[in-house]
């Protein structure tokens, strides 16, 4: 028996039933089977559980408020209540087009961007209703291991700093994070968590055949502060009318302004690492998905909102960290 007759078992022994039409179509972080059974199209997400962070999707959508499961795909079977070695999900498949593909197609209308922005807005507000215990990463619970959220967010950063400064191309600013921590400790140190998502990438945000917004890979959350989360966002929209939008909705003060631009660029340079890391792309023209700027220009421009929100040196460009 191959691999995806193996998969096809677990899936119809949990339904019942027989599928039709499997294939493998993704087999990076977690393995992905996409079937038909009777005229609905399905993804069974068969977990890894490895790399950086557990996918929680299936725990998101356990403890998500009923109000905010409108922006998950609808969760038909899971066996995590099971004694069973291997997790495994499925999902009704969502039909539509990711905002990625809408920017890199014709272009992110104000109609489009108003909506995201909103729902987004409404997403973060659902989420963070869910509270947790300590901070960092989750693996099933919602409970982190950290009991001080700046040891977390200064331990996270190691892995950011340590391939940066060993690549010569991205060295001269491997400093920057632990920079930005020293000086703005007291702004970051929240002292609250809840359940935060921090991939709120344009490749994870779809607009669905209704033209409703749906967050199609979700797992990625942590126990942080819920700032953290609305950075990571920033970290992707900034640039674009999504973000004017979404500011704008949110009545953010300067100072919220500026803990979401440290940590959009805590964000981009988790990002840029991964790609150095992995060896994707020219790191000096890589950008986020639906977005025009590159991380580096949009490091740049986050550097320039927080010297704007402490209003210093008003007469001085901060300088750009590609000179």
């Amino acid at each position: 028996m191959n691999k995806l007759m193996e998969y096809v078992k677990r899936i119809e022994d949990a339904l019942g039933k027989k599928i039709e039409d499997a294939e493998i179509v993704s087999e990076s972080n977690n393995i992905v089977i996409k079937f038909a059974s009777d005229g609905k199209v399905y993804f069974a997400k068969f977990y890894k559980n490895k790399g950086t962070h557990v996918d929680n999707e299936v725990m998101l959508y356990s403890c998500l408020p009923e109000e905010g499961k409108k922006y998950l795909k609808v969760l038909n079977y899971s066996n995590f209540d099971l004694n069973e070695d291997e997790k495994f999900a499925i999902f009704e498949e969502v039909k539509g087009r990711t905002l990625a593909e809408i920017a890199d197609q014709e272009g992110i209308s104000d109609e489009v961007a108003e909506k995201v922005a909103s729902s987004m807005l409404e997403y973060f507000s659902m989420i963070s209703q869910v509270k947790t215990q300590k901070y960092g990463n989750l693996a099933g619970s919602l409970e982190g291991n950290y009991d001080e959220f700046l040891k977390y967010i200064y331990e996270y950063q190691f892995p950011t700093t340590e391939t940066l400064f060993l690549n010569q191309k991205t060295r001269k600013f491997a400093s920057l994070p632990y920079l930005l921590l020293e000086k703005n400790a007291e702004l970051l140190d929240e002292n609250y968590s809840c359940l935060t998502p921090i991939d709120s990438n344009f490749n994870n945000i779809m607009i669905d055949e209704n033209g409703d917004v749906k967050i199609i890979d979700p797992g990625a959350v942590i126990s942080a502060p819920l700032s953290m989360g609305i950075g990571e966002f920033v970290a992707h929209s900034y640039g674009t009318k999504v973000y004017d939008k979404f500011i704008e909705k949110t009545k953010a003060s300067s100072e919220e302004i500026k803990r979401y631009s440290i940590y959009g660029i805590l964000s981009s340079m988790n990002i840029m690492a991964f790609l150095v890391r992995n060896n994707i792309g020219e790191i000096t023209k890589s950008k986020p998905f639906g977005n025009s700027n590159t991380f580096l220009e949009l490091i740049n421009k986050h550097l320039k909102v927080i010297s704007s929100c402490e209003n210093i040196n008003k007469d001085k460009e901060p300088e750009d960290i590609e000179k």
